[in-house]
């Protein structure tokens, strides 16, 4: 009857002592918002825990690396849009010398202003971006990678923009270009500066639909940068929900359960002392 009796208490003791456990992992749950304190309560979702978990690193960095391409790109954008506006002064410009309306004087005026924005031309194309290096770079610039094996240049290259424009004299930088058309509408000679005049206006034309090409180009890398921001943005919005439905707690699930939990430790305390205060008594009697 004793060891009978010892049996019941030490069976309820140890069903008590595991409601208090489960009481005190649930307000554990509760306070640190997690389910999972220790792989082994969860190995499945633990993996994929991991997994998220590494796929938010790596696409943290890549969103770095698009905020500092961004960057780059809208300074190169800007930039363009000065050599688009100084471009198209020119060819207004080398128009007007070229119609045969205007006198030496007024050509004199118009060559100083086409060596001004020769000038700003060639200093457009020294511009340094944050990291006091070439915004637009003799050789190919430099790619940035945004995601698993994606890379994209923020800007474009100088070459075919301000460098080794294709003309019919052959390659020239567009500044220099610019120069040539001043030096034509200056010549003396009628027959020979309307000849000159026509041809730079041939490579001004050409030079400004160029600039239209390569502008075009970064707007495209602006557009892919925007695009895997964004898809960036929705894939950390999917991976937060997912991390949080496999780890989170649910507060008030666990609320409930705690409540239950504790109500039944303390009826089952209440019973247990109430039911076995005589026989612990005799128990040590």
């Amino acid at each position: 009857m004793i060891n009978s009796t010892r049996y019941h208490l030490s069976a309820e003791i140890s069903r008590q002592q595991k409601l208090a456990a489960q009481i005190a992992r649930a307000q554990s749950d509760i306070s640190n918002e997690t389910r999972i304190q220790r792989a082994s309560d969860d190995p499945a979702a633990t993996a994929r825990y991991a997994d998220i978990r590494r796929a938010q690193a790596n696409e943290d960095v890549w969103t770095k690396n698009i905020d500092v391409a961004s960057a780059l790109a809208t300074r190169a954008d800007s930039t363009l849009d000065g050599v688009t506006t100084t471009m198209d002064r020119v060819r207004e410009l080398m128009t007007l010398a070229t119609t045969g309306t205007y006198n030496d004087n007024d050509r004199k005026a118009f060559a100083v202003e086409l060596r001004a924005m020769a000038a700003e031309i060639a200093d457009l194309s020294q511009t340094k971006d944050s990291r006091g290096q070439l915004l637009f770079p003799a050789g190919p610039s430099l790619a940035v990678p945004i995601g698993n094996g994606v890379f994209v240049s923020p800007s474009v290259s100088s070459d075919g923009l301000f460098t080794n424009i294709q003309t019919a004299a052959g390659p020239k930088d567009l500044a220099q270009l610019i120069n040539d058309a001043a030096d034509a509408i200056e010549l003396t000679d009628k027959a020979e500066r309307e000849l000159a005049s026509a041809a730079s206006l041939d490579e001004v034309v050409l030079a400004v639909d160029n600039t239209a090409i390569v502008r075009g180009d970064q707007g495209v890398r602006a557009a892919r940068l925007d695009t895997a921001r964004e898809r960036f943005a929705s894939s950390a919005l999917l991976n937060s929900e997912e991390a949080g439905k496999l780890v989170g707690t649910d507060i008030p699930e666990t609320v409930a359960k705690l409540q239950a939990k504790q109500l039944s430790l303390d009826a089952a305390q209440a019973v247990f002392t109430r039911i076995n205060k005589q026989t612990l008594f005799d128990l040590l009697g």
